[in-house]
């Protein structure tokens, strides 16, 4: 199992000292099969495009307005799936703000044996989320869940990938490498350029399917045959779960 870490930490020495811990509890995890990806920012700025791939992030924030609370709240606020933890020590988060959903303290000085402890609590965290699938483009990086994906369509070097809640993001790659990021059980290509979300089928006609945001994706006769054989499977499944 892999999992992965954020540090936050606007100390660069406490923040150096986080990563030698961490480097040397990935070593003593690397014989045991366990994988650890961490990744190590001095500032809220730097963290925002990639806070929902992490399993743990470890924060703190003293030296700007906003301190390590207010950066967690608001985590929590966009969404964040993964453990905060709040590590301390010129603030006693805890006593400045009470207790708060969601996050949990920590004071500085860590040892080897507290990361042993915070990279186990991140493996039971990773056990519990949902899988985010990575979305890179020329803009920035989005983590969606399959769920959140309704369809792709190639565009050349990218690929338009419609999301709910209306929302859309330019894919960089071809559609094939979009696809092969995701659950196959419920997602099919349409067409050599077009692949849809089963789960996300409003309703169907002879040669298309109409999606959930309104969308009619066209196939052809020649596979008619095999996509619709393929979606009435996972109609089954589905009414059987």
């Amino acid at each position: 199992m892999a999992v992965f870490i954020a540090i936050l930490d606007d100390d660069p020495a406490d923040r150096k000292q986080s990563e030698r811990l961490l480097d040397r509890e990935r070593d003593a995890r690397a014989g045991k099969g366990e994988v650890i990806y961490y990744d190590s920012y001095g500032s809220e700025e730097a963290l925002l495009p990639y806070f929902l791939k992490y399993d743990l992030i470890l924060i703190d924030v003293t030296r700007t307005m906003r301190d390590g609370m207010m950066i967690a709240v608001d985590l929590l606020r966009r969404g964040a799936e993964g453990k905060i933890v709040l590590y301390y020590d010129r603030i006693d988060y805890r006593k400045k703000y009470g207790d708060e959903e969601g996050v949990s303290f920590i004071q500085k000085p860590l040892w080897q044996k507290d990361f042993a402890k915070l990279v186990d609590m991140a493996s039971r965290i990773h056990a519990s989320k949902t899988p985010r699938i990575e979305l890179r483009g020329d803009g920035g990086t989005v983590y969606v869940t399959n769920d959140e994906i309704l369809y792709g369509v190639s565009h050349g070097y990218y690929t338009a990938v419609a999301l709910k809640g209306d929302r859309s993001f330019h894919a960089l790659g071809d559609v094939m490498s979009v696809y092969d990021l995701l659950d196959q059980d419920r997602f099919i290509f349409v067409s050599k350029t077009t692949f849809i979300n089963m789960g996300h089928v409003a309703s169907s006609e002879r040669l298309s399917f109409r999606m959930t945001d309104g969308a009619v994706i066209k196939f052809s006769l020649i596979n008619k045959k095999a996509i619709t054989r393929a979606y009435e499977e996972y109609a089954r499944r589905v009414r059987e779960e």
